[in-house]
């Protein structure tokens, strides 16, 4: 996901910490939990409670995650979306109507935003996640979506990683992104959420080349920038890791203009520049820094650097300390 040069945008946050009681508490579960979130909440727990929500709106879908004490979300019955839970490291237990079962952590289930009185209760202090998506949307792409409500949705072990990981990467960086690119996030959301629960062939085979790939790529690239400084990464290896073949991640990153070797040595260079730039790496070596991002090869990061940037690494880090 492309992000913006400038200080990045994140995801609002209302929360509340306190006693179950009072002005504030009333206020805050009034106008933020049932008349913004369309849902009414229930602490679990005596004492203080805590909760703490991020939600994001995106063109037929909403994010909605929570992380405090434990607490009974309980639906209005407001909303005609389908809601896919996510339990990152609390146990839910869902009441959908007269279907209900037990959700163990880093599980799925579906619920339905419309049925009202309609409940999920997180058992342990931990989060609580959420990604509901337009009914009509999600039963286009899987027609029985609706009879999987109040029960686990099982998908492979890979998908369902996807699924978590592909969640905080939205998380972080859809603010920063424009409507377009919103609306295809939106769309790989739904997608995921249709293979999970088994789309229609068609809508399958579309899903997979579209929201399934755009999870795995942002995957990938989230698993580069983590072995960054390994002089050794290469498409290989990171394949490996992901059960690919090195050219299905090739296709990946050719399919969004740029080449794998394109990314890491971009990724390598703005991390040396980040480095270079930084007064807490001022006394070290420029060929220190070299290393730390991953090139082992002073010359060829020299020669790198200069191309990409128009300056070489000593005049880059002398501009930073003229600047403070």
């Amino acid at each position: 996901m492309a992000k913006d040069e400038r200080e990045p945008r994140r995801a609002p946050r209302f929360g509340y910490a306190g006693t179950a009681s009072g002005q504030k508490y009333d206020f805050w579960r009034e106008e933020f939990c049932r008349r913004v979130m369309a849902v009414d909440l229930t602490p679990m727990s005596t004492g203080q409670v805590a909760c703490d929500v991020t939600p994001l709106l995106l063109p037929q879908v909403r994010i909605s995650g929570s992380i405090g004490t434990p607490m009974r979300f309980t639906s209005l019955g407001m909303s005609d979306e389908l809601v896919l839970l996510l339990a990152p490291n609390s146990p839910l237990h869902v009441v959908m109507g007269d279907r209900e079962t037990h959700i163990d952590t880093g599980s799925l289930s579906l619920g339905d935003a419309e049925v009202k009185g309609a409940f999920v209760t997180q058992l342990e202090e931990g989060e609580f996640k959420t990604v509901l998506i337009n009914r009509k949307k999600l039963t286009d792409l899987c027609a029985n979506a609706e009879d999987q409500v109040g029960r686990v949705v099982a998908p492979d072990p890979g998908l369902l990683a996807l699924i978590y990981k592909y969640y905080e990467v939205v998380v972080s960086h859809a603010p920063n992104l424009d409507a377009l690119a919103q609306n295809a996030v939106a769309q790989h959301l739904a997608d995921l959420a249709a293979l999970a629960l088994g789309a229609r062939p068609d809508a399958a085979e579309q899903a997979r080349g579209r929201g399934l790939a755009a999870a795995r790529l942002e995957a990938i690239k989230i698993d580069i920038l983590s072995h960054l400084d390994e002089s050794d990464l290469t498409v290989s290896a990171v394949a490996r890791r992901h059960g690919a073949t090195p050219r299905y991640v090739q296709m990946l990153f050719e399919r969004t203009g740029v080449t794998f070797s394109e990314f890491v040595l971009e990724q390598r260079l703005l991390r040396a520049t980040r480095l270079l730039c930084d007064p807490m790496h001022r006394a070290r070596k420029i060929s220190d820094i070299v290393h730390l991002a991953g090139f082992n090869d002073v010359s060829y990061f020299n020669r790198s650097f200069r191309r990409r940037f128009g300056m070489t690494p000593s005049d880059a880090r002398k501009i930073a300390m003229e600047s403070e």
